[in-house]
């Protein structure tokens, strides 16, 4: 977690007690215009109407991110606003703050309630269906910007330098940084700051930018603007269209990443319907199973739950009323199980209960409380999980004008556009992929009605060994329907003897009478490592293939981790870095695989 900033308010305006300083004037809407917008042509920018490419150094408020997007939004141009804070607001003061200026600026709603947990790194948002993309790093400014230019290929077109005074705050002001910040820019490149002190116009001008003073007057006797006058990176388009093979949930949170942006996207998908795979199941949890180990595979886990639950928050349905779209806020509590026994809850709860991130550890009774049903043991309580019906969350991800999606159709081969294999374990039928480590698990999920009296008063999903979620709407019928399971067989079962193991675990959950109304086998695609496998296809001898992508491997995480692998395609396909620390991108890269099999050979499956 990281050590949020100490906020206090003076004369009504944010203070940060760390710096000495204020955030911005009292006029803060008309200050950003007056010395970041204005100066830097924004408007000449918007009236383009090319997708644009913001940074700040020093996110603070997101009161620059607020008022630029508000103005791309009117526009319609498409903005991707990155941004570095070493010190970010709480997550709850934010959530304040942000309800005091919704009024002003409507976008503050969306912002407080997607805002990022206090985890160190990436974390990548998305607004107003895409036209909008906000990218912050918590940290030090120079260890984001020095990941961030490691993958830039994409020029930066305005750079808004809003760290506090460069005498409080030395590090968002050094050479090193400002280095980074002219090596992803472009000749015509923008910078603007509220500072007028020499040294940075020197240090900036050392770098290519050609700067030059603005008269702010009456407010302040002047800030500096200037414009990039070096080499730097070369502009290019994104891909116009691109082919997806298969129709799960990772493929379906692709191409709607992708169609937001304003690419076409074709679907393949080899069965007469989509969600023809693991992703068929009727009824799952879209819950994380928390890890506290400070392994990168924990941190890889946190870092798509955050991202999923705001990747979705867009589809949930406002009330009862709304038509379903597949998903369901609903909640989740995580029991103890012979694999996460109480003390790893506890530690789970201890590392990331104070992070904004919305996880709690209950008391029984309050667990009991809140479930409906007597719970025996303090649980973990995960307030914004949801119950998917993953068929229909897909259908949902697909329903969008640039998404095409031809369903008993597969691709048998490479095509000559940008291709993505979303495909399963099918994905190793392709040439250039057979070396991916995957084995098909089969799982199956019992749909049950309730027929005692404890299961009836069940609010909610409880995860342990195995799974209990009501369907949702089930309450308004008189036959209390559930979704249980779900079973992991490395050799097919028989469906009777899945549904055996699925009401034995469900005994150890929530014992009640109830019969079994239909079973739902499925098959999905795990890693010989458990971690999912994002990013492009690489050679033997390990040199990255050219337009050759894969999301797959997620295993029984997919409603969890496929947004962010979504997430990882769309940057590489746009050229643009990926929102996550090295360490993390290398543990689900496919690299991985041919990194060890020239140690080692090939090892098949997840069962090695």
């Amino acid at each position: 977690m990281i050590e949020p900033a100490r906020l206090s308010w003076r004369d009504g305006q944010p203070y940060a007690e760390a710096f000495r300083d204020i955030y911005h004037a009292p006029d803060g809407a008309g200050e950003v215009q007056r010395v970041f917008l204005q100066p830097a042509n924004f408007q000449a920018l918007l009236r383009s109407g090319r997708p644009l490419l913001v940074g700040e150094l020093g996110f603070g408020t997101g009161l620059n991110f607020a008022v630029a997007a508000e103005q791309c939004v009117a526009n319609k141009v498409h903005l991707h606003f990155v941004s570095f804070e070493a010190a970010p607001i709480d997550p709850r003061t934010f959530l304040d703050l942000s309800s005091d200026r919704k009024a002003e600026h409507p976008i503050y709603e969306r912002i407080g309630e997607d805002y990022p947990p206090l985890i160190h790194g990436w974390h990548r948002r998305r607004f107003h269906h895409g036209l909008i993309t906000l990218s912050v790093f918590w940290g030090e400014a120079c260890a984001g910007l020095s990941q961030l230019a490691s993958q830039q290929q994409r020029p930066f077109d305005l750079w808004l330098l809003d760290g506090f005074a460069p005498d409080r705050n030395p590090a968002m002001w050094s050479e090193d940084l400002f280095h980074r910040l002219a090596s992803v820019s472009t000749p015509g490149t923008a910078v603007t700051t509220f500072t007028s002190a020499g040294r940075v116009r020197r240090s900036l001008q050392a770098l290519g930018f050609e700067m030059r003073r603005v008269d702010q007057r009456p407010y302040k006797r002047e800030s500096l603007a200037g414009t990039f006058r070096g080499v730097g990176l070369e502009k290019t388009d994104p891909p116009k269209e691109i082919h997806i093979a298969g129709a799960g949930i990772a493929a379906a949170s692709v191409a709607r990443e992708l169609a937001e942006s304003g690419t076409s996207v074709r679907v393949f998908e080899a069965s007469a319907q989509i969600a023809a795979g693991a992703s068929g199941v009727p009824i799952t949890v879209m819950h994380p199973r928390l890890q506290a180990d400070g392994s990168a595979s924990a941190d890889f886990r946190v870092t798509a739950y955050a991202h999923a639950l705001a990747a979705c928050r867009s589809y949930l349905p406002a009330n009862s009323a709304q038509p379903g779209r597949g998903i369901v806020a609903s909640g989740a509590l995580q029991i103890a199980s012979p694999n996460y026994p109480l003390d790893r809850l506890t530690a789970v709860e201890q590392r990331y209960g104070a992070s904004g991130l919305h996880v709690e550890l209950l008391s029984a009774r309050a667990a009991s409380e809140l479930s409906g049903i007597p719970i025996d043991g303090p649980a973990l309580w995960f307030r914004d999980a949801c119950v998917v019906n993953t068929p229909a969350f897909c259908a949902t991800l697909f329903d969008h004008p640039n998404i095409e999606v031809q369903t008993e159709r597969p691709l048998s081969a490479w095509p000559d556009h940008p291709t993505i294999l979303a495909c399963g374990v099918g994905t190793q039928a392709f040439p250039d992929a057979e070396f991916l480590e995957l084995a098909a698990v089969s799982g199956q999920l019992d749909l049950i009605s309730a027929t005692g009296k404890r299961l009836e008063s069940l609010k909610l999903p409880i995860v342990g060994n195995g799974y209990i979620a009501p369907l949702p709407g089930a309450e308004q019928r008189l036959d209390r329907s559930f979704g249980v399971g779900a079973t992991y067989e490395y050799n097919p079962w028989p469906a009777t003897e899945a549904t055996e193991r699925n009401l034995r675990n469900l005994e150890r959950i929530a014992p009640d009478a109830y019969r079994s109304l239909s079973v739902h086998k499925a098959t999905r695609s795990v890693s010989s490592d458990r971690n999912p496998i994002i990013g492009s296809l690489y050679s033997l001898d390990q040199r990255k293939l050219v337009d050759k992508f894969v999301t797959t491997g997620h295993g029984s995480m997919g409603t969890v981790t496929s947004h962010l692998g979504a997430a990882m395609l769309a940057a590489r396909l746009h050229r643009d870095f990926i929102p996550l620390a090295p360490a993390l991108d290398a543990l689900v890269s496919p690299l991985r695989f041919r990194i060890r099999q020239a140690r080692r050979g090939y090892r098949s499956g997840a069962t090695a």
